[in-house]
């Protein structure tokens, strides 16, 4: 399944506890009982925006791992997470 994760900081934390919570989650996931249990994950910036704001597009078949990812990032970050399915343009639900 799909999931986009949108990520809006939370008020007063800065650039450098946000670069230093991104790595140690590098390093976590590394050792997690997580690590490789998604096909896809990208993560995007929402260029401009205060407070930053970002989002993930993850492909997995194990949900806890999105669960893993929204924990991991609650202290600096208002998390939701949504299971997501392509479509066409064209095509309706």
């Amino acid at each position: 399944m799909i999931f986009v994760v949108i990520g809006d900081a939370k008020p007063g934390v800065t650039l450098e506890q946000m670069k230093a919570n991104r790595q140690a989650y590098v390093e976590w996931e590394r050792r997690s009982p997580y690590v490789g249990k998604y096909q896809t994950i990208a993560r995007y910036e929402v260029v401009g925006a205060s407070p930053k704001k970002t989002f993930w597009v993850m492909q997995t078949d194990d949900p806890a791992v999105i669960h893993g990812l929204v924990e991991f990032f609650a202290d600096y970050w208002n998390i939701t997470a949504h299971p997501v399915v392509q479509r066409t343009i064209g095509e309706s639900a």
